[in-house]
Parts: C-alpha cells; structure tokens; sequence
C-alpha cells in the first residue's frame, strides 16, 4: 500500500463466511480501528489503529475466555474503539491485555459476521503515562501464539492490505487468520 498521508476511505477489506480475507467478496469492514468519541471515518494515521488478526468462526467473549487462561486479564484502562462494518460503526465488544500499565499487548476485540476482528498492539507508558506504540507485529504474535499453545490452528494470512509503517511503527501489512480448535 502506498505511503500516504491520509487513508483513503474505501480501503476496505471482505472477511468470507468462511473467513477468507480479500477485497472482493463478503462483509466488508473498515480494517482500522478508531476512538468512538469520533463520528465519521478517521482518515488521519495519527487516529488508527490496524485490524492484525481474525479469529475464524469464534466470538470475542470465546477468545477472551480463552485467553484469560495465559494470564491475559481486562485492563482497567484503554480507549473505547469502534471499526465501520458494512457502513455502519461498530463498538468493540471487549478488551484484554497481557502485562501492566508500564508496558502491555493491548488488544481489542470486535465481534463481524461469525468471525472475531481484533486490533493487537505492543505499547509502554512514557514519563506522562501516555501509551506508545512500538509494534503492531509483536502484538499480533503474542496473541496468536498464546491462542495456539491452547490449540487454535494458525492460518495462512492475508496478502499486503495494510499500510507497512502505520503511525511510524513498521509492520507487515497481513491480517493473521486462526481458527478454533475443532472438537
């Protein structure tokens, strides 16, 4: 993706029912996530976070569950975000976090049409206590890998859709997809 000062609006992706992840087929979500104090779509970096990872076929709650069992708890603070879903503003339907206030993986959960959407960060508090992000990728892989030392299957994950250096911290541009174990 191009390096740009502002996202464009109609970058969108399509999560399948069977939770391919592409550009043209399915329900079609806004891959950034936003405070909700906001009204409309931000466009603006400096206000985004990335949408780094599907859970195929589970709710947030089950994911949560799941990784409150590896030590992950609800954190006393964290922004209320919201993602744009078939064009309209959804509320993330939980948060969890490994580690403290002075440095954690922070990630939000969204449920979207039978998947679970969610926004991992790695970030410290400065002298002020304002969090800084210092990696989306780092986050992505500790909350795949604590859901697949439990047994999800990690899948392949989608092509480049994602700014590489969003907010000046580098990623991959990938969505990483995990489903369930089954039964």
């Amino acid at each position: 993706m191009p390096d740009s000062r502002r996202i464009p609006p109609d970058t969108l992706v399509a999560i399948g029912p069977d939770g391919t992840i592409g550009t043209e087929h399915g329900t079609r979500v806004w891959p950034f996530t936003q405070s909700r104090r906001r009204p409309r779509r931000a466009t603006s970096p400096a206000l985004l976070d990335p949408v780094n990872l599907l859970i195929v076929g589970c709710d947030p709650g089950s994911v949560t569950d799941a990784l409150a069992t590896r030590g992950w708890r609800r954190p006393d603070d964290g922004a209320v975000h919201v993602i744009w879903s078939g064009g309209r503003r959804l509320l993330m339907s939980d948060h969890t976090a490994l580690g403290n206030r002075a440095e954690r993986v922070h990630v939000r959960l969204f449920a979207v049409a039978g998947h679970t959407v969610a926004a991992a960060h790695h970030e410290v508090a400065d002298a002020r206590g304002h969090h800084v992000v210092t990696s989306w990728d780092r986050a992505r892989a500790a909350v795949a890998n604590a859901l697949v030392a439990l047994g999800y299957v990690q899948l392949p994950s989608s092509a480049e859709l994602l700014p590489i250096d969003l907010r000046g911290v580098d990623g991959d541009g990938h969505i990483w997809r995990i489903r369930p174990p089954r039964d």
